[in-house]
């Protein structure tokens, strides 16, 4: 193949043998149309079809049939898609322009964007699916109704996704993400934002959620039963800084683990938000499980109305722990009032354990700008603290 830059031989019509130049200039340009695929994946818009869905069917049957899948390239322009859901494979990528990192903002760019008019754009086959990357692109669904994914229903036992990359892509105005069972997945520098039902609910172990640099997730169309994230039964899985502004709806809830669930520097702000804006209940809610680390989380401005997030009995922290033992919270820091105006109610714990928790340890607690130092339980002794000036009452 002739070195870069490539400019092929034009014969002469007519010449003899002109044909000769004509074939090494066809055989050089296929040689490197096939080096650049290897490289650099199969153009969307290279596929012929009447719309969008039919050139992503066409990709996606090419790549699979490759001995080496290449990534399907989406380009710089708005893609719409209602034909789905289209199934995943094992090897699939889908990747943007270069790769490069979408935000949810439709005005400014760079701007892949694929708008989604289906039930789902992608679904995981019954027997799961491996090796899956997507990178670069924004998400947008037509309406609020859409899911990215088909949901899985079955959690403990349905299909799993294994060794799969979501990265750098945007998600904006949809029902569910994705409402999956991971197994060594990886969700990293994501903007995800206007969703109507809980965002991302998952299950499995081993994964990597939002470790690399500040994600960002916020709703107001959240209901406030909803959650931004909802881990039915997650172990060995750590989650890194994702700024949630959790308006209406809780932030994270946790049900279940194996152990060794850790969370570092998450955000739960609610900077801004009113009492009929903010998160109703708690940031984060705890339903069951052991051994969760909490490293160096930020609270500020939840828990501003628990009756309104519907629940039975109702948030009582902005860390509401229903159920679960042996859990430490260290370094974290629950804002206060001086600098921005929060609507938490007086007198509202930074974290409340329930009748039954057990074995609750809080190691250097902070509350800057007058954040209240209260700890709360239903009985004594189920909440320690290494800070003497933390109050921790029973009520």
């Amino acid at each position: 193949m002739p070195d870069v830059p490539y400019t092929p031989t034009v014969p002469t019509t007519g010449a003899a043998t002109w044909d000769v130049p004509l074939d090494a200039a066809i055989n050089a340009t296929t040689a490197r149309i096939n080096v650049h695929e290897s490289g650099l994946g199969v153009f969307l818009d290279s596929f012929t079809g009447a719309n969008d869905d039919a050139k992503l069917v066409a990709a996606m049957a090419y790549a699979q049939a490759q001995t080496y899948l290449p990534a399907i390239v989406l380009g710089d322009r708005i893609h719409t898609f209602a034909g789905g859901p289209y199934p995943f494979y094992n090897g699939f990528r889908l990747v943007g322009s270069m790769a490069t990192m979408e935000r949810e903002f439709l005005t400014t760019g760079p701007q892949c964007v694929a708008t989604v008019s289906s039930s789902a754009l992608f679904s995981v086959p019954t027997a799961g699916v491996k090796n899956v990357w997507i990178s670069g692109i924004q998400f947008r669904a037509s309406t609020g109704s859409v899911n990215w994914l088909t949901p899985v229903a079955d959690l403990g036992a349905g299909p799993i996704i294994n060794d799969a990359v979501f990265e750098r892509c945007a998600w904006f105005g949809y029902n569910s993400i994705m409402q999956a069972r991971h197994l060594r997945c990886h969700i990293e520098r994501t903007y995800i934002n206007g969703g109507t039902g809980t965002q991302l609910q998952l299950a499995g172990s081993d994964n990597t959620y939002w470790s690399e640099g500040k994600s960002f997730m916020s709703s107001v169309t959240l209901p406030a039963s909803s959650y931004f994230v909802y881990f039915v039964h997650m172990s060995r899985t750590r989650v890194g800084a994702n700024y949630i502004t959790p308006c209406l709806a809780t932030g994270v809830r946790i049900d279940n683990t194996f152990g060794d669930l850790q969370f570092d520097g998450t955000l739960f702000d609610g900077t801004g938000q009113s009492t009929s804006t903010g998160c109703q209940g708690a940031a984060i809610l705890i339903t069951g499980g052991e051994g969760y680390v909490f490293n160096r989380l930020w609270f500020f401005n939840n828990c501003v109305n628990p009756a309104g997030a519907g629940r039975t009995p109702q948030d009582k922290g902005q860390v509401y722990i229903k159920a679960g033992a042996n859990m430490l919270f260290q370094g974290c820091a629950w804002g206060g009032p001086t600098k921005q105006a929060v609507a938490t109610p007086s007198g509202t714990p930074a974290i409340y354990a329930a009748s039954g928790v057990t074995g609750i340890k809080v190691s250097n607690p902070l509350a800057p700008y007058a954040g209240v130092k209260l700890l709360q339980q239903a009985t004594t002794g189920i909440i320690t603290c290494d800070d003497p000036t933390w109050a921790i009452n029973v009520a």
